[in-house]
């Protein structure tokens, strides 16, 4: 199974790399399912899930009982931030609600960082402090690239001048 790495934090978020293809993808999804993961949210662009063979994930995440999201970002890049709100405030609701969260894209670094950190800080974390607990779960420096780690740094203060924060 993709190993779910747990962000300590109030309420249940994960990241982790994307899942194994093939035969192996219901395996992956029905050790999430066990782990209690409520909704998986993927950060694959269609390309990716073709070359990767994953397209039956959202299909069988379903089929067991897990909500399925498709946010494509594309790899090594930053998301719209207008996408990335609406998403960050519905995933920082479902957290707040007592739902468990698992964010993936294809290594779970770098575009999985940056919508964890979203939805952390549409929970109050502030930006510096939701990628160091990502790190810590993690276990290596994330996100991949200093324009992402800028991107989240400017999200977490547009979002301090504006009224997203649910928490």
């Amino acid at each position: 199974m993709s190993r779910l790495h747990w962000i300590e934090m109030p309420g249940r978020l994960a990241i982790m790399a994307r899942p194994r293809a093939d035969d192996w993808l219901e395996v992956d999804i029905t050790g999430w399912k066990a782990s209690g993961v409520d909704l998986v949210v993927s950060l694959l662009e269609q390309e990716e899930v073709s070359e990767l063979g994953l397209q039956r994930e959202a299909e069988l995440c379903r089929a067991s009982g897990i909500e399925f999201i498709s946010f494509p970002i594309p790899d090594r890049g930053v998301p719209d931030v207008q996408k990335a709100l609406d998403s960050a405030r519905s995933m920082a609701d479902s957290i707040a609600s007592g739902r468990s969260i698992a964010v993936h894209c294809r290594a779970g670094i770098g575009r999985s960082s940056i919508v964890a950190a979203c939805a952390m800080i549409c929970s109050g974390i502030e930006a510096e402090e939701a990628l160091a607990l990502i790190r810590a779960a993690r276990g290596v420096i994330v996100p991949d690239t200093e324009e992402q780690r800028d991107w989240v740094v400017a999200f977490d203060k547009a979002s301090r001048a504006s009224p997203l924060r649910i928490a």
